[in-house]
């Protein structure tokens, strides 16, 4: 059986019932997946491509990946924060550097990488038309993800358009 690791944040994380209908997409991907597939999600609330590494989350991750498995890297929403110093990154430097320990962490250890931009947040314009909300966050993990052949999932694209 391979693993599917999940570092994210909200949009992603596990939800109590009390919260309900409040859910994270990863609380419903085995629904979508093979049997052969099992998901370990250790996304949590609140947390940024820095604050996850800097509070040791990525670390379990690495030490559990094993060849074949896949690791899901979805942050934004949070390394947006300018006001706050334990989650902010910038875009093009600091938020692409700490993609790049996901990456190569889960590459160095025979990990399959995914970036996923992050899902928009429900804005829309006078007439209707679903908003960007993320700045340049998800151009520029568009752009790592090129840049070091990386599988990319456009999550900001395809739920502005849904």
């Amino acid at each position: 059986m391979r693993n599917v690791f999940i570092a994210g944040d909200s949009t992603a994380a596990d939800k109590y019932a009390s919260a309900a209908p409040e859910t994270g997409w990863g609380m419903a991907l085995p629904f979508f997946l093979s049997h052969k597939l099992r998901v370990v999600n250790h996304a949590m609330n609140g947390r940024s491509s820095k604050s996850f590494i800097d509070e040791g989350r990525l670390a379990p991750i690495l030490e559990a990946i094993r060849p074949g498995d896949f690791l899901l890297v979805q942050f934004g929403h949070n390394d947006e924060k300018r006001e706050d110093p334990t989650r902010y990154t910038e875009p093009w430097t600091s938020y692409q550097e700490h993609l790049l320990q996901y990456v190569d962490g889960g590459r160095a250890r025979g990990g399959r990488p995914v970036l996923l931009t992050s899902v928009e947040r429900r804005r829309f314009d006078a007439a209707g038309t679903a908003l960007a909300t993320h700045g340049e966050y998800p151009e520029a993990m568009r752009a790592l993800a090129a840049a070091h052949d990386v599988p990319l999932l456009d999550i900001a694209a395809l739920s502005r358009a849904l």
